[in-house]
């Protein structure tokens, strides 16, 4: 996959879950927690058919993960905070990750290293207080305020990740007449490798 595909890709993933987590921050608990219970329990269906149908050593090994999924899926159901704040800190990783990759990015190129960074920055700093201004008791609930948190930081990367996409040039196509690689703005030309004979 190309820069500008991924960058796309990446950018309107991290837009979905910022406004999704800025909108509605306790449904995607819960979602986050639903997807948790059908994994856990997919997850837990496969260990437990490789330990029926796997040789006698080995099937202990499987036998083992299960029940480890098992006393996890267990404690998830006496403290769910846990698992949501799993999964939220696992989609922070992810788009932490993301924005950082498009900040090297962005410096690689000369034009958007001093637009795109301070304006991810500033813009991530003013839609966060924004928000607590005018919804203040935010602050009242942890939990809502972690996830418009990260929320706020998804949908900022996502929105300079689109920016990062929308401005890579596209990746050199070969121009099959001359057996060159050439780019479409004519840039770039790779001469194809000489066969040794």
């Amino acid at each position: 996959m190309d820069t500008r595909l991924s960058c796309l890709i990446w950018g309107i993933i991290g837009v979905v879950f910022g406004l999704l987590a800025l909108l509605f921050p306790e449904l995607l608990l819960v979602t986050f927690y639903g997807i948790f219970l059908l994994l856990a329990g997919l997850t837990m269906a496969i260990f437990l058919f490789l330990a029926i149908t796997s040789r006698s050593e080995d099937s202990m090994f499987w036998f083992g993960l299960f029940a480890v999924l098992l006393v996890v899926l267990i404690l998830s159901f006496l403290v769910q905070l846990v698992v949501q704040i799993i999964f939220l800190l696992i989609i922070a990783g992810i788009a932490f990750y993301n924005g950082f990759t498009d900040i090297t990015l962005a410096l690689t190129h000369p034009k958007t290293k001093y637009i795109l960074i301070p304006g991810m920055f500033i813009a991530g700093a003013i839609l966060l207080a924004a928000i607590l201004w005018y919804y203040p008791a935010m602050l009242d609930n942890l939990n809502k305020l972690v996830i418009v948190i990260l929320g706020n930081f998804a949908f900022v990367f996502g929105l300079v990740s689109i920016l990062m996409g929308l401005y890579q040039k596209e990746s050199p196509k070969p121009d099959l007449h001359n057996g060159k690689w050439i780019s479409k703005d004519k840039t770039c030309q790779i001469p194809e490798p000489e066969r040794k004979k």
